[in-house]
């Protein structure tokens, strides 16, 4: 089937959605497609690996649970009919939504089919040699680039006929600095559902502020410990969004009883000033798409509004279960992998003081930049983001760096502490997202910058 037009898939896949009745029950089969290219570079290293196509196909029923049969995409579709047996009344048991076409291809500016390996890792040398040679205090560098193509098509037996493919691009430098017997970096990350033409970004001003970002950590000291005003960029508010905040808020864990928050639902959760989305509609970010893995469209989530929480994170099932409308939040990593429910682009909303206002406006505080590390705690509610570097806050100006400072305590009552939100544009970061340790997928995080008080800090 991966040498077959998407014509030929869909009419294919029609005709054994066909066989089950939705009535009866709800069916649906998914063709799934990825080619990478990963190159890295390092000192010691030069490694690439290139998959030109990994595709395969899984359909599954609702019969009180899923049942679910994944093939490879030259496998046997006659199979499904007999793995996945018809039965009756069994309908409603998920809810039914309205049946739509989609046939969406992501347009880039460069194509990385159309570039050679050769080019590409020619690219990579290229910023690698020029950090490596742009401070002799730089004595280590590491250059990552990976792209990938993914198509997606999808049949129900509710009507849905879709198909996307979308490319995402991801490019990683590190420069790594020695003063002495200080070791210290920065870093910085590009990504989108964009092509070749991501390197574009990377041009000599980027990469010399990056160098001179790792050279300012040489001088960074502690930070301060205890309880501080806080002001955090979009990399930081963004791991409070999505780890502290996003993963308690997936319904599975709500259904499971292993979420904070399921007894917060249309309570106070935050500052009156805070709204928190999940949008997996936002074009051309790192965990967008047109709909998800279970065909619902990609929609515009409202978590929290005004310091409410007024949604959680749904797939067809838990939003059955729960009476809620999906907006497109069931993913799987792959054909071979389950469905489960899973963020996408999940940021905090603008508000409407300057930054400079902001800081201030503060005696004494913290600044954190860059977030570098969160741990998720849907069970209990706590919050563990660090930050690779900070900067201290005396008397309403930015002052002396500091090295990587962590947050800590329960994270609600950081959030219902939040005075004051940037008005800055959206700024999202893209990485990925696993379901504990397994089935990564794409996502981004990230909003304006936020200030907030008597937050506990240290070292991270």
């Amino acid at each position: 089937m991966s040498n077959k037009s998407y014509e030929e898939i869909f009419t294919e896949f029609e005709e054994i959605s066909n066989h089950y009745n939705r009535s009866d029950q709800y069916f649906d089969i998914l063709y799934d497609s990825v080619s990478s290219t990963s190159i890295v570079k390092t000192p010691s290293a030069e490694n690439f690996s290139v998959n030109t196509k990994t595709s395969g196909i899984v359909a599954r029923s609702f019969l009180d649970s899923w049942k679910e049969v994944a093939i490879e995409a030259n496998g046997d579709l006659n199979g499904v009919k007999k793995k996945i047996p018809k039965v009756s009344n069994k309908g409603n048991l998920l809810d039914e939504f309205d049946g739509w076409s989609l046939n969406k291809e992501i347009k880039v500016k460069i194509d990385p089919v159309n570039v050679s390996i050769d080019e590409k890792i020619e690219k990579v040398r290229e910023i690698y040699n020029y950090v490596k040679n742009a401070d002799e205090r730089i004595i280590n560098v590491q250059v990552k680039y990976l792209e990938y193509l993914l198509e997606r098509i999808f049949v129900n037996n509710e009507g849905c006929k879709l198909r996307q493919l979308i490319p995402r691009s991801r490019v990683f430098v590190t420069p790594i600095a020695k003063e002495g017997s200080v070791v210290d970096f920065d870093y910085i990350i590009k990504s989108g559902e964009v092509g070749f033409e991501i390197f574009d970004f990377f041009e000599n001003s980027v990469l010399d502020q990056t160098v001179k970002n790792s050279l300012e950590m040489l001088k960074a000291e502690a930070p301060p410990a205890g309880r501080n005003t806080v002001v955090l960029d979009s990399h930081m508010v963004g791991l409070i969004a999505h780890e502290s905040f996003g993963h308690g808020l997936e319904a599975d864990q709500i259904l499971r009883n292993r979420s904070y928050l399921k007894q917060h639902l249309n309570k106070q959760v935050a500052s009156d000033i805070c709204t928190i989305y999940d949008t997996p509609s936002i074009e051309k970010k790192l965990g967008s798409y047109f709909f998800d893995d279970e065909g619902i469209k990609a929609g515009h989530n409202i978590l929290v509004e005004n310091g409410i929480l007024k949604n959680f994170i749904y797939d067809r099932r838990t939003a059955s279960e729960l009476n809620a409308i999906p907006q497109g939040n069931g993913r799987r990593e792959s054909f071979a992998h389950p469905v489960n429910v899973r963020m996408s682009n999940t940021y905090f909303g603008s508000g409407d003081y300057e930054l400079e206002e902001m800081i201030g406006e503060v005696k004494e505080g913290v600044i954190l930049i860059h977030g570098y590390f969160g741990m998720e705690d849907p069970l209990g509610g706590g919050m563990q983001c660090t930050s690779k570097k900070a900067y201290l806050i005396e008397n309403g100006e930015k002052t002396k760096i500091l090295k990587a400072t962590a947050l800590s305590g329960d994270v609600l009552e950081m959030l219902k502490n939040i005075d004051a939100i940037s008005k800055d544009s959206l700024a999202l970061d893209g990485g990925t997202c696993g379901k504990g340790s397994e089935d990564m997928v794409p996502v981004t995080s990230g909003g304006s910058y936020i200030r907030a008080k008597n937050t506990l800090v240290s070292p991270g």
